[in-house]
């Protein structure tokens, strides 16, 4: 593979008319903003690529009619984590859902098939993964390397990998260049393959999770998805158990299991992320930002987001 680029992202481009956009955005100035409005939908499309090697996308789509997205690609890996996914199914994998990692291993030569429903829409990031990287250059640097596509594929589905949740996170928001991107992106990378190495059966650790059972994902599922539906709201742990009819204990003790977070902890963290959304992404009143996530008083909204980031939400919106 000469460029990952070219043999596997540009036909996907051109199909969707997915074309270069010099709007301002909140992704990391090392990569290139696409965006599309056409028949199919609207949305914006972000990548950091680094040769033949791996790309580093941020997404954000909605679209308008029913359809099937088909796109026959060259062999490649793409993890992900979606902030917010709704009618979109794939044909091949985990079924797709907040909070959850979704994992796809394209063959040469096949094709990738979704099924999207009018109104679906998507946010994420993902990290794609040449054979070029994973054939030849782990290789290179450590010898006989087992199939890391075996290791990713035990990833695909789960929720209990916050470490890799939070590296996707922290990759779509790096505002560094020149030199410095290029060896945060490379980091990023390492992380990312150590993290689904140290969770595989194919790299033993006595320390490892354990994995959920069908039915722990189906209630991890449903009130990932409920929390990100209601930040506004009252999601505290006896809500969220109520919910769900299940008991306080019960659910703190799963939520550690599958996130590796506390319920309140995991809330205010995805309170977080959203509000630095709008405030990057939006003109709205950093008040109204505050109610949406879930804070009626500006102070405490600030205050919040301060620890968090940093930084005040005004600096925040200052430097996105």
């Amino acid at each position: 593979m000469e460029s990952l680029e070219e043999d596997l992202y540009s036909a996907a481009f051109r199909k969707w008319e997915i074309s270069p956009s010099s709007k301002t955005h909140p992704y990391g100035p090392e990569g290139a903003l696409r965006t599309f409005e056409n028949e199919f939908g609207e949305g914006e499309y972000w990548s950091y690529f680094r040769g033949n090697l791996f790309a580093i996308n941020s997404f954000r789509m909605k679209f308008k009619k029913n359809w099937i997205l088909r796109y026959r690609c060259t062999e490649h890996l793409c993890v992900s984590f979606y902030d917010e996914i709704e009618g979109v199914a794939q044909k091949q994998g985990a079924p797709l859902s907040v909070g959850a990692i979704s994992v796809y291993l394209g063959g040469e030569g096949e094709e990738y098939e979704a099924c999207v429903s009018e109104g679906a829409s998507a946010r994420g990031t993902s990290i794609t993964f040449s054979p070029d990287y994973y054939r030849t250059y782990l290789q290179s640097r450590f010898g006989s390397v087992e199939d890391m596509r075996r290791a990713f594929l035990e990833a695909d589905g789960r929720h209990d990998m916050p470490d890799l949740v939070n590296l996707l996170r922290k990759a779509r928001s790096y505002k560094g260049t020149g030199m410095a991107a290029e060896l945060f992106y490379e980091g990023v990378i390492s992380e990312a393959v150590a993290f689904v190495m140290q969770h595989s059966s194919f790299c033993p650790d006595e320390h490892r999770s354990i994995p959920l059972t069908r039915e722990d994902r189906e209630v991890i599922d449903f009130i990932c998805g409920y929390i990100a539906s209601n930040l506004g709201g009252d999601l505290s742990c006896s809500r969220l158990a109520n919910q769900l009819y299940i008991g306080k204990t019960k659910l703190k003790n799963l939520f550690k299991t599958a996130t590796g977070l506390s319920p309140s902890r995991y809330v205010a963290h995805e309170r977080m992320e959203e509000a630095a959304r709008l405030l990057a992404e939006t003109d709205l009143a950093i008040a109204e930002i505050g109610e949406k996530v879930g804070y009626t008083k500006p102070g405490a909204f600030t205050e919040a987001f301060r620890r968090d980031r940093g930084c005040t939400p005004t600096q925040f919106r200052k430097q996105c």
